[in-house]
């Protein structure tokens, strides 16, 4: 039986999510949880590989065992606390799940006076089938790719900016929010933008901090099952950390003010 895992971490304590030989990596943790699980496995794989800091709400891993100790709750036991599994489905015994319909990125950007209007003028020159040879690292796939769009909200005082495509190279969403700070400050304009996709120039964009990406959501033509008691226990943790931080964010901003 194949399974295929709907997948939360925060990656701020992790060197990302692809296992390595060393440092501490979300797949080495799951793998670590089924061995203690006792376990036995095969055709193991993730839906997208995040880097060092990058968190998510919806990463996919996929596996096969004879197994039936295969419930969220089972897995959440023995995962440690920035790993939290939500649900599960049965999948065919031919899921991949690197061959998804669509992933969705947000990053979350605190505003310091960028002009809206100009970004969303910008972000019309990501969208549609295009070389991203300039918003990449040195990757050896092909650097076409397809963006299906790109929303761009303002909440409080941060901009949420989610990028919508079947799949991504290392890097870009980070190297694409690069370019759309740059646009709302107003140092970069549509037309320079669109030229970054000419395969003839070559200046690739530096990327942004990885630590507000989070990968939202693994797209596929069905619905996996979410477990109602994972999904409470992982709003009352993080609504906890939440309160922690609206905390620390009064203290400290008492504290700057009073230096003003």
């Amino acid at each position: 039986m194949r399974y295929a895992f709907k997948v939360f971490y925060d990656g701020s304590g992790f060197c990302g999510s692809q296992r390595q030989l060393r440092g501490r990596t979300v797949e080495g943790e799951f793998l670590s949880a089924l061995k203690r699980l006792k376990i036995a496995f095969t055709g193991f794989r993730s839906a997208g590989r995040t880097d060092k800091g990058v968190s998510a709400l919806g990463n996919v891993i996929a596996l096969t065992t004879d197994s039936p100790l295969m419930k969220p709750r089972i897995l959440n036991a023995v995962l440690p606390g920035d790993i939290r599994v939500l649900g599960v489905q049965r999948v065919g015994d031919d899921f991949n799940p690197r061959h998804a319909n669509e992933r969705i990125y947000r990053y979350i950007l605190i505003d310091e006076g960028y002009d809206l209007s100009k970004m969303r003028r910008a972000k019309k020159a990501f969208i549609g089938k295009k070389s991203f040879h300039n918003f990449s690292s040195k990757d050896y796939r092909s650097p076409i790719r397809r963006i299906n769009r790109v929303e761009i909200r303002k909440r409080g005082g941060v901009i949420i900016l989610a990028f919508y495509g079947e799949s991504f190279l290392w890097q870009m969403v980070r190297r694409m929010v690069t370019a759309m700070k740059a646009a709302g400050r107003g140092e970069v304009s549509l037309g320079e933008l669109e030229d970054l996709f000419n395969p003839l120039v070559k200046r690739k964009m530096p990327p942004a901090e990885a630590g507000n990406l989070i990968l939202w959501d693994v797209r596929y033509d069905f619905r996996f099952e979410y477990e109602r008691y994972s999904k409470k226990r992982l709003v009352k943790d993080l609504s906890r950390r939440w309160m922690r931080i609206k905390a620390e964010e009064a203290i400290w901003g008492g504290v700057i003010k009073a230096l003003r």
